[in-house]
């Protein structure tokens, strides 16, 4: 029986582009919701294991490290053994470490599990945009697009509100199990929809690239977070910074050298591209930062439960999407570059008011801050893939899509890992006391801001950049 796209879509019909779009979206969906509703649950598994913030940030950096990796599988695994069972073993992984996390004795075990279900999280991600944009081929892509992306939006914001309210109910395991039962639905329906075309011709994966970039992420984030704990010149901190210009140095030079790439590194001769990658990484550092730390900060210096900081959270997530839509719109009419810049600056504003009177305001007052931080976020997201895709050619799109997801999810774990060490510093330095700790986090969320501020700049100076021709490929 076959199980192409062709053959699919006459088995089951009009209908089968849409119960595919469903799929698809819940799948990336269960997975975005995964990567934010652990944030909420940190204060009490930090209790239930005796972890500090230094290790318990490695719950989310290591997923979202190991999503950054395996975005770039995404496309090798897709050929190799087709969307059905890739997509089919990517959640069958993540199953199995959500089921033994409940098990878990250990902090280090539950931060091995994160990492291996943020790898396939970032395989099942880019198949699902491929394949919407074949399925939709005749006509609709748009909207389908339209629709993939709300999910995907709302997502983040579903995640610290049903995970808050489940963790006050049943503890932090309920941040892991909470997937189990839409993976099991998806597992049955990818079974039945889920196209399975391999390409005997696919391009070899370059492993010794993908081990190196791998490895250079993970032990620059494991350097920057245990240099506090030793000391930046302790041999073992020295080592890790060794291990990682080392394996960058061997990805770069091969990646380079080689015609079909892992990661176009060529993409960033253009000075619209570069410029755009600063603004990817910022976002990345907001939106995951922040998702990281302002329910860390409501329930250890507020006071709130899990379930409160998630409900603050959702219409600052509801305003994301909609001023998403209004951005994407308004792409169209006025000047990219003021989209760019007005969220770059609304996020900063809300960093900054964060940081000198977060810690003494109202609920009320809290929501409506942490809303126009996500308002600015949603206006970057669709300028920021205009502004960043314009000066590609055609052939370049793909990779350039890719490049930018990739270089916006190291910004987060590297933003989360930076935030934590910074904060730690200052709450150690100040005195150690909860004084000390509220004073700490003031001033975390105001380097936040600074970051953004800073971003201003090669935001700015994309307003009047020529295109290239568009007949060049890479």
């Amino acid at each position: 029986m076959k199980r192409d796209l062709a053959s699919l879509n006459a088995r089951f019909g009009a209908l089968y582009r849409v119960w595919l779009l469903g799929v698809l979206m819940l799948g990336s969906m269960v997975m975005v919701l995964s990567s934010t509703s652990i944030n909420v649950a940190l204060p009490a598994i930090m209790d239930e294991f005796s972890m500090g913030r230094p290790l318990a940030q490695w719950l989310a950096t290591g997923f979202l490290a190991a999503m950054t990796a395996g975005l770039l599988l995404a496309a090798w695994a897709q050929a190799k053994f087709g969307s059905r069972l890739t997509v089919q073993f990517s959640i069958g992984l993540f199953v199995v470490c959500s089921v033994l996390a409940l098990m878990a004795t250990a902090g280090w075990q539950l931060i091995i599990l994160r990492i291996l279900q943020g790898g396939s999280a970032g395989i099942i991600q880019p198949l699902a945009t491929v394949l919407i944009f074949r399925v939709y081929a005749g006509g609709g892509r748009g909207a389908a697009l339209g629709m993939y992306g709300l999910g995907l939006m709302i997502a983040p914001s579903i995640g610290p509100t049903v995970g808050g309210y489940l963790v006050d109910h049943f503890g932090w395991m309920s941040a892991f199990w909470l997937p189990l039962p839409v993976c099991f639905v998806l597992m049955l329906a990818g079974h039945w929809l889920l196209p399975d075309e391999q390409n005997p011709n696919s391009r070899r994966l370059d492993v010794l690239s993908f081990v190196m970039l791998t490895t250079a992420i993970f032990a620059g984030l494991a350097a920057i977070s245990e240099g506090p704990r030793y000391a930046w010149g302790d041999w073992r901190v020295v080592t890790l910074a060794l291990i990682t210009a080392a394996c960058a140095l061997v990805f770069f030079i091969r990646t380079l050298r080689s015609k079909k790439p892992i990661l176009h590194l060529r993409l960033w001769r253009l000075a619209a591209f570069r410029r755009a990658s600063w603004v990817a990484l910022a976002l990345g550092l907001g939106l995951y930062g922040s998702t990281y730390l302002i329910p860390l900060f409501l329930q250890t210096i507020n006071g709130y439960s899990a379930g409160d900081a998630g409900v603050l959270l959702l219409p600052a997530g509801i305003l994301l999407g909609l001023a998403s839509f209004a951005s994407g719109w308004l792409c169209d009419r006025i000047a990219i570059v003021w989209l760019l810049c007005a969220g770059l600056f609304l996020f900063a504003l809300s960093a900054v008011w964060y940081g000198i009177w977060g810690a003494s305001s109202g609920f009320l007052w809290l929501c409506v801050i942490a809303s126009l931080g996500r308002m600015g976020i949603g206006l970057i997201m669709p300028a920021l893939s205009m502004a960043s895709l314009d000066s590609l050619t055609v052939d370049e799109l793909p990779y350039g899509a890719g490049a930018v997801t990739f270089v916006r999810q190291l910004g987060g774990a590297f933003g989360i890992n930076l935030l934590t060490v910074y904060l730690e510093w200052q709450y150690k330095s100040l005195g150690g006391d909860f004084v000390a700790e509220t004073l700490a986090f003031e001033r975390t969320f105001i380097v936040l801001g600074l970051a953004f501020l800073l971003a201003l700049w090669p935001a700015w100076r994309l307003r009047k950049l020529p295109k290239p021709n568009k007949k060049s490929a890479v």
